[in-house]
């Protein structure tokens, strides 16, 4: 058996080699973060570093698509006159 560290945001198991599950992240190149959500999420580590080097929000998947949903919606609704632009 070899010591192993899972994806379960820094935790260690005991695992047999054949038992390792291959789609899992390469855990030294993943960092786990809070989302605003309270999930805990394991992300790419240079991926994340680079949004937050950006300035963006560090989100889980749920959090970030329905980001998008709602930026589009504003969007369409801004196209279509629904929204006053002056306003924003």
């Amino acid at each position: 058996m070899s010591d192993e560290k899972t994806a379960e945001c820094g935790s260690y198991a005991r695992r047999k080699p054949s038992s390792i599950r291959l789609d899992r992240l390469d855990l030294e190149n993943e960092m786990c973060v809070y989302c605003a959500c309270g999930r805990i999420v394991a992300l790419d580590r240079s991926e994340m570093q680079l949004k937050l080097s950006l300035g963006k929000e560090l989100q889980c998947t749920e959090c970030r698509n329905r980001r998008i949903s709602e930026e589009i919606d504003f969007l369409n609704n801004l196209y279509d006159g629904l929204i006053d632009e002056e306003s924003y």
